[in-house]
């Protein structure tokens, strides 16, 4: 899958506030502040900051409600993925995502229908997945309870861990058990998306992102920049493609 995926730590009650309700009442964005972390303070005041990334905020969710798709995927869950980029920490990986995962009981057991995590009228004449659907698309949708039981289950169980690290080689695992503590810690699920961040075209160019780039945290672009090198690297040497 070469495509950018995110893994964004988000409750089913966060959904509804930052996406569902601005999306029935544009005026509620108004009144949510969103995250601006440390490291964006350096070169820039806080209230200039917060007023750019708040109107960001609302552009986003103006798009969301000018669309008239007939996927679910596709529109709400890829929106509710960029809008909590602008509320909440979020981390990345290239290429690799829980949706590749063909095993059925996987799915069965750590990933939750969107019927029962999305209002009924934002399902109604939809085509739903489970996985993601292709680029600028949610996937899977982790509850907090699923969240806490893969982590435990990756630690204590070899089948768990094998399919894990099957799809999520090398650092990238790092990125994956990241997200999936930080949820735990906070009680949230998590959630899935393709291209909420474009990579750049350029080697070592800074990729594009729909939400708070800032918000992602550092694990993920440092385990992408350390693949690309060594992506490179092989291609100079004359041993990669």
């Amino acid at each position: 899958m070469d495509l950018s995926i995110s893994y964004h730590p988000i409750t089913q009650e966060q959904m509804q506030t930052w996406y569902f309700d601005a999306f029935e009442d544009i005026a509620v964005a108004n009144s949510l502040k969103v995250k601006i972390p440390q490291e964006q303070l350096r070169h820039h005041k806080l209230g200039e900051l917060e007023a750019f990334y708040q109107e960001k905020y609302k552009e986003i969710i103006t798009r969301s409600r000018a669309l008239e798709y007939d996927n679910f995927n596709k529109w709400h869950a890829y929106f509710i993925a960029i809008a909590q980029g602008f509320f909440e920490k979020f981390y990345f990986v290239h290429g690799s995502a829980l949706s590749a995962i063909i095993d059925d009981e996987f799915h069965a057991t750590y990933v939750t229908p969107w019927e029962e995590v999305a209002p009924s009228e934002y399902l109604e004449d939809m085509r739903v997945s489970q996985k993601l659907d292709g680029a600028y698309s949610a996937g899977v949708y982790l509850s907090p309870e699923q969240v806490k039981c893969l982590l435990h289950d990756y630690k204590t169980d070899k089948e768990i861990k094998e399919i894990l690290d099957e799809q999520f080689p090398k650092r990238k695992m790092d990125v994956l058990l990241a997200a999936l503590t930080y949820a735990s810690d906070n009680n949230q699920g998590l959630l899935e998306a393709a291209k909420v961040i474009e990579q750049g075209g350029e080697i070592f160019e800074e990729p594009t992102c729909y939400s708070n780039l800032f918000n992602c945290d550092v694990i993920s672009a440092a385990v992408y920049t350390s693949e690309l090198a060594e992506h490179y690297d092989e291609i100079y040497k004359g041993t990669g493609e």
